[in-house]
């Protein structure tokens, strides 16, 4: 079951939520991750959850919230839909808060395969926000240089087993996964490739099947820039714009797209 988006501009440039395949959001903090990775997905799903409570079928969607920013009021007011109305569709989600990087590691490693495979459930989607979470915080509060080198190196091996899992289990259950994760500080390097923009190594190179920066160009209104630096059966380099307000991620209007437009004719050294 491929699972659409509410914005028809990010529609367009992902193609929705391929069973089977792995979500790579990346940006700064604010620019709408935990919406696509988590609110999106679940606000699509509801039909098919509804489909499943009346089906009486063992199905569940898992939501990974490392940084604790998933919020079941903020869902419930933007995009409740089918859950507002029929709160015992909540028994089909599951949202965990791991408390530390070896906890985490341990839930999607060990865990999760056990209990999909003893409780006989089949996963229709999973999300870990932001997977790098732990070992940003990990790493950044570590001063001694060579234990940040020897942290980098064991925790970016974990992330890559986290990936291989993930990527078994989306494949096994044929269900789709997404994942997010932050800029590094000095991203803004145009020479350098574009998956040395991100932390947590080159698991996130490979796993992934799409891959979405992510970057706030407008304050107010919030205007977010898309961008898809990778993607294995569509386009790459392609981008879009979308607006993040109190009722979520949107489409621009127009008032907001001629903003957009006079942005890039300054970029592009016009103007406006």
């Amino acid at each position: 079951m491929r699972l659409g988006l509410r914005s028809k501009a990010l529609e367009e440039l992902i193609g929705g939520y391929e069973p089977g395949k792995i979500y790579h959001f990346y940006g700064h903090a604010g620019t709408g991750k935990t919406h696509l990775a988590c609110y999106h997905p679940l606000s699509a799903l509801s039909p098919r959850l509804t489909e499943a409570m009346r089906n009486d079928e063992r199905v569940i969607a898992v939501i990974y919230s490392c940084d604790g920013s998933f919020d079941w009021g903020r869902f419930f007011d933007i995009y409740g839909g089918g859950f507002e109305e029929r709160p015992e569709l909540k028994r089909y989600v599951q949202v965990v808060r791991p408390v530390d990087f070896d906890h985490q590691h341990s839930l999607i490693v060990k865990t999760l395969p056990a209990f999909l495979e003893s409780r006989g459930l089949t996963p229709v989607f999973i999300a870990v926000d932001p997977m790098t979470s732990f070992y940003r915080i990990e790493f950044m509060t570590t001063k001694d240089a060579r234990r940040r080198i020897s942290i980098a190196l064991q925790r970016t091996g974990q992330l890559e087993e986290q990936l291989s899992v993930l990527k078994a289990i989306a494949e096994k259950y044929d269900c789709p996964v997404a994942v997010t994760n932050w800029l590094k500080a000095n991203h803004t390097n145009e020479d350098q490739p574009w998956y040395r923009e991100f932390g947590g190594g080159k698991g996130f190179e490979f796993y992934p099947s799409v891959s979405v920066r992510l970057e706030e160009i407008y304050k107010r209104p919030k205007i977010v820039k898309a961008t898809v630096t990778k993607h294995r059966f569509g386009e790459e380099g392609k981008s879009c714009y979308f607006a993040i307000d109190c009722m979520g991620v949107r489409d621009l209007n127009q008032e907001e797209k001629r903003l957009v437009e006079k942005l890039e004719k300054k970029i592009g050294g016009e103007s406006p």
